[in-house]
């Protein structure tokens, strides 16, 4: 202890410069973090205070309230969009034509089939038979793409169109 002591003196002039040069280093790193802090409080003051005066509190609030708003109402769009699903599933949208000449007397393919049927092949298909004195119309039900009835190769056709899906063009015999 006493060496050390003994150095200190020798060379006090030189320690106390050190100790200067130390002391003012501290002082200017202070000041530079006290600068970088008082950017960042004013970054952060603007950061809760909008322009209107609100702050970040009520903001972040007022967008939570509007979140769950819209997730209300997109739980309810899609408890109707599953309602529309279903009551599609059950509606009349596939439609298959077939017309031809069921009587070589009469021409022009004023017979028809017609099958109208939904997304399980549940409908119906008419059929027009058009004779030169007469014309008879047939109805038979459809479920599951078939009949109980005997089918007759334009009825079959219409079936096949109606259940295709390809465009729903009018077939001609």
């Amino acid at each position: 202890m006493d060496s050390v002591l003994r150095i200190l003196a020798d060379h006090s002039a030189t320690a106390l410069l050190v100790l200067a040069l130390g002391y003012l280093g501290l002082l200017l790193a202070i000041y530079i973090l006290g600068r970088k802090m008082a950017a960042d409080h004013g970054k952060w003051r603007r950061l809760l205070d909008d322009t209107r005066g609100e702050n970040l509190e009520k903001l972040l609030y007022d967008h939570l309230r509007g979140q769950i708003t819209t997730q209300e109402r997109l739980d309810s769009l899609d408890s109707h969009v599953e309602e529309l699903q279903r009551k599609s599933m059950a509606s009349k949208q596939f439609v298959g034509l077939v017309r031809y000449d069921a009587f070589p007397e009469v021409g022009g393919n004023q017979s028809f089939a017609l099958a109208i049927c939904d997304e399980r092949g549940d409908g119906c298909i008419v059929t027009s038979l058009v004779g030169r004195n007469d014309c008879r119309v047939y109805c038979k039900p459809l479920a599951s793409g078939r009949s109980d009835r005997t089918l007759s190769q334009e009825e079959q056709r219409a079936i096949r169109e109606a259940r295709s899906d390809a465009p729903k063009a009018v077939v001609t015999q």
